[in-house]
């Protein structure tokens, strides 16, 4: 049989947990106001090792030649997805094993005991 917990050893449970979730809290905040005083100084000394920047060079900018220049497509570059002008690209070759049999007569896709 279980008996109930006494008033003060729920007060101290009680006390327990916000002590321990004070602790979680204060510690996420310092470890974000580290990051945060790393971050400015990178980009106080003018960045990392070589001069780069903290952003990657990644400018926003309502120029003219910022329009021009079509987007490119990373996925289409490696060969991942077509591109948008797929058309006046050859087309890709087969692999030969994918190509459907020629001498096939019938479809292999249905259960031949079921009715058409």
């Amino acid at each position: 049989m279980m008996v109930p917990p006494s008033r003060e050893e729920s007060r101290r449970e009680s006390i327990r947990r916000i002590q321990i979730g004070a602790a979680g809290l204060g510690g996420v905040l310092m470890l974000v106001g580290l990051t945060n005083v790393l971050v400015d100084n990178i980009r106080k000394d003018g960045g990392l090792s070589g001069g780069t920047d903290v952003m990657g060079g990644l400018v926003a900018t309502n120029s003219a030649e910022a329009v021009a220049k079509p987007p490119t497509e990373p996925l289409a570059d490696l060969g991942v997805t077509p591109t948008a002008d797929a058309g006046t690209q050859q087309a890709a070759p087969a692999v030969p094993d994918l190509e459907p049999d020629p001498q096939l007569q019938k479809p292999m896709d249905r259960d031949p005991r079921q009715a058409q």
